[in-house]
Protein backbone atom coordinates (compact mmCIF):
# COMPACT_ATOMS: atom_id res chain seq x y z
CA UNK A 1 0.00 0.00 0.00
CA UNK A 2 2.81 2.38 0.85
CA UNK A 3 4.62 1.48 -2.39
CA UNK A 4 1.51 2.27 -4.43
CA UNK A 5 1.07 5.60 -2.67
CA UNK A 6 4.74 6.41 -3.19
CA UNK A 7 4.48 5.52 -6.89
CA UNK A 8 1.36 7.67 -7.31
CA UNK A 9 3.07 10.65 -5.69
CA UNK A 10 6.12 10.08 -7.89
CA UNK A 11 3.93 9.93 -11.04
CA UNK A 12 2.11 13.10 -10.04
CA UNK A 13 5.45 14.82 -9.45
CA UNK A 14 6.68 13.77 -12.90
CA UNK A 15 3.45 14.95 -14.52
CA UNK A 16 3.77 18.28 -12.74
CA UNK A 17 7.36 18.67 -13.99
CA UNK A 18 6.32 17.84 -17.57
CA UNK A 19 3.49 20.38 -17.46
CA UNK A 20 5.81 23.07 -16.07
CA UNK A 21 8.43 22.23 -18.68
CA UNK A 22 5.92 22.49 -21.53
CA UNK A 23 4.51 25.72 -20.09
CA UNK A 24 8.02 27.14 -19.80
CA UNK A 25 8.80 26.24 -23.42
CA UNK A 26 5.57 27.90 -24.58
CA UNK A 27 6.42 31.09 -22.66
CA UNK A 28 9.94 31.12 -24.13
CA UNK A 29 8.58 30.61 -27.67
CA UNK A 30 6.05 33.40 -27.19
CA UNK A 31 8.83 35.70 -25.98
CA UNK A 32 11.13 34.80 -28.89
CA UNK A 33 8.28 35.17 -31.36
CA UNK A 34 7.42 38.62 -29.98
CA UNK A 35 11.07 39.73 -29.95
CA UNK A 36 11.78 38.53 -33.47
CA UNK A 37 8.51 39.75 -35.03
CA UNK A 38 9.90 43.07 -36.36
CA UNK A 39 13.01 41.33 -37.70
CA UNK A 40 11.00 38.56 -39.34
CA UNK A 41 8.55 40.94 -41.02
CA UNK A 42 11.35 43.26 -42.21
CA UNK A 43 13.05 40.24 -43.72
CA UNK A 44 9.76 39.17 -45.31
CA UNK A 45 9.40 42.62 -46.90
CA UNK A 46 13.00 42.50 -48.18
CA UNK A 47 12.53 39.07 -49.76
CA UNK A 48 9.18 40.22 -51.13
CA UNK A 49 10.72 43.28 -52.77
CA UNK A 50 13.46 41.19 -54.38
CA UNK A 51 10.90 38.76 -55.79
CA UNK A 52 8.60 41.51 -57.07
CA UNK A 53 11.58 43.35 -58.63
CA UNK A 54 12.49 40.20 -60.57
CA UNK A 55 8.90 39.81 -61.77
CA UNK A 56 8.74 43.45 -62.89
CA UNK A 57 12.12 43.20 -64.65
CA UNK A 58 10.95 40.08 -66.47
CA UNK A 59 7.67 41.69 -67.56
CA UNK A 60 9.41 44.82 -68.89
CA UNK A 61 12.05 42.75 -70.74
CA UNK A 62 9.39 40.55 -72.34
CA UNK A 63 7.42 43.55 -73.61
CA UNK A 64 10.38 45.37 -75.15
CA UNK A 65 11.94 42.18 -76.51
CA UNK A 66 8.73 41.38 -78.38
CA UNK A 67 7.99 44.96 -79.49
CA UNK A 68 10.39 46.87 -81.75
CA UNK A 69 9.99 50.28 -80.11
CA UNK A 70 12.48 53.06 -80.79
CA UNK A 71 12.84 56.71 -79.89
CA UNK A 72 11.26 57.88 -83.13
CA UNK A 73 8.17 55.73 -82.43
CA UNK A 74 7.50 57.71 -79.25
CA UNK A 75 8.90 61.16 -79.95
CA UNK A 76 8.70 63.54 -82.91
CA UNK A 77 11.28 66.32 -83.04
CA UNK A 78 10.71 69.56 -84.98
CA UNK A 79 13.83 71.30 -86.31
CA UNK A 80 14.54 74.90 -87.23
CA UNK A 81 16.21 75.95 -90.45
CA UNK A 82 19.59 75.93 -88.67
CA UNK A 83 19.08 72.32 -87.54
CA UNK A 84 18.29 73.02 -83.88
CA UNK A 85 15.33 71.28 -82.23
CA UNK A 86 12.48 73.71 -81.67
CA UNK A 87 9.73 71.36 -80.42
CA UNK A 88 9.16 67.90 -79.01
CA UNK A 89 5.87 66.05 -79.58
CA UNK A 90 4.83 62.69 -78.17
CA UNK A 91 2.99 59.84 -79.85
CA UNK A 92 0.14 59.35 -77.38
CA UNK A 93 -1.20 56.27 -79.17
CA UNK A 94 2.17 54.50 -78.97
CA UNK A 95 2.66 55.51 -75.33
CA UNK A 96 -0.79 54.19 -74.38
CA UNK A 97 -0.05 50.95 -76.26
CA UNK A 98 3.17 50.50 -74.27
CA UNK A 99 1.36 51.12 -70.98
CA UNK A 100 -1.39 48.61 -71.84
CA UNK A 101 1.14 45.95 -72.85
CA UNK A 102 3.16 46.51 -69.69
CA UNK A 103 0.09 46.49 -67.47
CA UNK A 104 -1.12 43.18 -68.92
CA UNK A 105 2.30 41.54 -68.64
CA UNK A 106 2.85 42.87 -65.12
CA UNK A 107 -0.48 41.54 -63.86
CA UNK A 108 0.29 38.12 -65.39
CA UNK A 109 3.80 38.05 -63.92
CA UNK A 110 2.62 39.11 -60.45
CA UNK A 111 -0.19 36.52 -60.53
CA UNK A 112 2.41 33.82 -61.11
CA UNK A 113 4.39 35.17 -58.18
CA UNK A 114 1.28 35.05 -55.98
CA UNK A 115 0.67 31.41 -56.94
CA UNK A 116 4.17 30.46 -55.79
CA UNK A 117 5.62 30.44 -52.30
CA UNK A 118 8.97 32.07 -51.59
CA UNK A 119 11.37 30.25 -49.30
CA UNK A 120 13.01 32.36 -46.60
CA UNK A 121 15.82 30.53 -44.71
CA UNK A 122 15.19 30.93 -41.00
CA UNK A 123 18.90 31.59 -40.41
CA UNK A 124 18.60 34.79 -42.44
CA UNK A 125 16.33 36.42 -39.86
CA UNK A 126 19.00 36.23 -37.16
CA UNK A 127 21.19 38.87 -38.82
CA UNK A 128 24.21 36.58 -38.39
CA UNK A 129 26.34 36.39 -41.54
CA UNK A 130 27.31 32.78 -40.81
CA UNK A 131 23.69 31.67 -40.46
CA UNK A 132 22.33 33.66 -43.42
CA UNK A 133 20.73 31.41 -46.02
CA UNK A 134 20.78 28.40 -43.69
CA UNK A 135 18.24 26.44 -41.72
CA UNK A 136 14.63 25.51 -42.30
CA UNK A 137 12.65 27.59 -44.78
CA UNK A 138 9.72 29.82 -43.86
CA UNK A 139 7.05 30.01 -46.56
CA UNK A 140 6.33 33.53 -47.80
CA UNK A 141 3.43 34.46 -50.06
CA UNK A 142 3.32 37.71 -52.06
CA UNK A 143 0.12 39.37 -53.26
CA UNK A 144 -0.30 42.71 -55.01
CA UNK A 145 -2.68 44.99 -53.12
CA UNK A 146 -3.49 47.29 -56.05
CA UNK A 147 -3.10 47.60 -59.81
CA UNK A 148 0.50 48.51 -60.81
CA UNK A 149 0.93 52.22 -61.55
CA UNK A 150 2.77 52.92 -64.81
CA UNK A 151 4.02 56.43 -65.57
CA UNK A 152 5.84 57.61 -68.68
CA UNK A 153 8.25 60.45 -67.89
CA UNK A 154 10.26 62.72 -70.17
CA UNK A 155 13.68 63.74 -68.83
CA UNK A 156 16.09 66.38 -70.19
CA UNK A 157 19.65 66.52 -68.84
CA UNK A 158 22.50 68.76 -69.97
CA UNK A 159 25.35 66.68 -71.38
CA UNK A 160 27.75 69.50 -71.98
CA UNK A 161 28.01 72.62 -74.10
CA UNK A 162 25.01 72.91 -76.42
CA UNK A 163 23.91 69.27 -75.99
CA UNK A 164 20.97 67.77 -74.09
CA UNK A 165 20.24 64.11 -73.31
CA UNK A 166 16.54 63.36 -73.75
CA UNK A 167 15.23 60.20 -72.12
CA UNK A 168 11.85 58.52 -72.04
CA UNK A 169 11.48 56.71 -68.73
CA UNK A 170 8.92 54.18 -67.58
CA UNK A 171 8.27 54.40 -63.83
CA UNK A 172 6.50 51.38 -62.34
CA UNK A 173 5.12 51.31 -58.80
CA UNK A 174 3.74 48.14 -57.24
CA UNK A 175 2.01 47.94 -53.86
CA UNK A 176 2.14 44.47 -52.31
CA UNK A 177 1.43 42.48 -49.16
CA UNK A 178 3.78 39.81 -47.86
CA UNK A 179 2.13 37.01 -45.89
CA UNK A 180 4.15 34.99 -43.41
CA UNK A 181 1.31 33.23 -41.57
CA UNK A 182 -0.19 34.38 -39.34
CA UNK A 183 1.26 37.82 -40.07
CA UNK A 184 1.16 40.29 -42.94
CA UNK A 185 3.31 43.27 -43.88
CA UNK A 186 2.90 45.77 -46.72
CA UNK A 187 5.59 47.23 -48.93
CA UNK A 188 5.97 49.36 -52.05
CA UNK A 189 8.41 48.92 -54.94
CA UNK A 190 9.23 51.65 -57.50
CA UNK A 191 11.57 51.06 -60.44
CA UNK A 192 12.58 53.22 -63.41
CA UNK A 193 13.41 51.94 -66.91
CA UNK A 194 14.89 54.04 -69.70
CA UNK A 195 13.07 52.86 -72.83
CA UNK A 196 14.39 55.42 -75.33
CA UNK A 197 16.94 58.23 -75.46
CA UNK A 198 18.76 60.55 -77.82
CA UNK A 199 21.18 63.48 -77.79
CA UNK A 200 19.67 66.81 -78.84
CA UNK A 201 21.94 69.59 -80.09
CA UNK A 202 21.00 72.92 -78.52
CA UNK A 203 19.11 73.96 -75.40
CA UNK A 204 15.93 72.34 -74.09
CA UNK A 205 13.39 73.02 -76.84
CA UNK A 206 11.02 75.90 -76.14
CA UNK A 207 8.17 73.78 -77.56
CA UNK A 208 8.75 71.04 -75.00
CA UNK A 209 5.71 69.76 -73.13
CA UNK A 210 5.76 66.99 -70.56
CA UNK A 211 4.23 63.64 -71.56
CA UNK A 212 1.69 63.86 -68.76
Amino acid sequence: MQRRRHRTEHDNSNSYLVVMLVLGMVIVLIFINSALKPVIMNMAASYGKMSVAKSVDKAVSEVFDSEDIGYSDIVKLTFSGSGSVTAVEYNSAEINKIKLLLSSRLVSSLEKLRASKIKVPIGSITGNAYLSGRGLNLRLRIMQSSVPVIEVISSFESEGINTVLHRIIIKITVECDAYLPPRKTSFSLTQDYVIAQTIIVGDIPSGYADIG
